[in-house]
């Protein structure tokens, strides 16, 4: 396997968010209510593009622990959640709190976007946040073409596609030939306590390749590698009325700024069926 190989993907998130990792039930508690809070200002921009009398039905696509589901449902804006997660351990623990948390409109599903039928016209929504979308062709270079045609299937006619993902145009042009390494304190709530992340672009300026390392104050060490397409927003917007998207809206932050390919730190992209 090759540096910029992007099958790492499919396992990067092989333990994260695994249960043996809280090892009180508090720990559990606060790390939940800091995922809840990180969706707040999510669940404020849905409810800006428009919420349906009866609620949103939503199918989000990479959606980990599932909380952006949760924090709509505990919203009330929520009809009905479907959750795509990849990795066993986010789906797990997704399940838990489901459970624990009487999540019921939601339901988890652990499987590759891929592999998956959605009922055609059955979303309002289909979000892919979080940088998942990055993921998707250094994987397989059809992922991104599956993904835009399995959204516009899976739509009722006036939903939406919602991507959020990082801007990393601006970082990879800028970015040194030895790349860049950096260090950051973690939330009380996470399991870590200190993350190092080391970062570098492929010659074409196609790829970052992100290796992170996980410190717990007890020293225990986790090590995660992804590999993630720099895409190019501007290039993806013009392409979705290919797939039959209209109205599609640029966006540089949750707060609805117009995006700025050379300055957003992030792009949201919202594509209306």
């Amino acid at each position: 396997m090759n540096e910029w190989d992007g099958s790492a993907n499919f396992s990067a998130y092989t333990e994260v968010e695994a249960l043996a990792n809280y090892r009180s039930g508090r720990a559990l508690d606060a790390y939940r209510d800091e995922r809840l809070q990180k969706y707040e200002p999510y669940v404020r921009f849905f409810r800006a593009l428009g919420v349906p009398p009866d609620g949103l039905r939503v199918v989000d696509i990479g959606a980990g622990s599932s909380a952006f589901l949760y924090q709509l449902e505990r919203s009330g804006v929520l009809l009905a959640g479907t959750a795509l997660e990849l990795s066993v351990s986010r789906h797990e623990f997704a399940e838990r709190w489901r459970h624990d948390a009487g999540f019921y409109r939601v339901t988890n599903i652990c499987s590759n976007f891929a592999d998956v039928r959605l009922s055609p016209g059955g979303f309002d929504r289909v979000s892919v946040l979080d940088d998942t979308y990055l993921y998707l062709r250094p994987e397989s270079e059809d992922y991104p073409s599956l993904l835009l045609g399995a959204a516009h299937e899976a739509l009722t006619p006036g939903g939406s596609l919602v991507l959020d993902f990082r801007n990393d145009l601006p970082l990879a042009r800028a970015m040194a030939p030895e790349g860049r390494t950096f260090e950051t304190d973690l939330p009380a709530s996470n399991a870590f306590s200190r993350a190092v992340y080391r970062q570098w672009s492929s010659r074409d300026g196609r790829w970052l390749r992100n290796e992170s390392t996980y410190f717990s104050e007890d020293r225990e060490r986790r090590h995660k590698v992804e590999v993630t397409e720099v895409c190019d927003v501007d290039a993806l917007a013009v392409s979705l009325p290919a797939y039959g998207y209209s109205d599609v809206s640029l966006y540089g932050d949750l707060a609805m700024t117009a995006f700025d390919a050379e300055k957003s730190a992030r792009a949201i992209v919202v594509a209306k069926k």
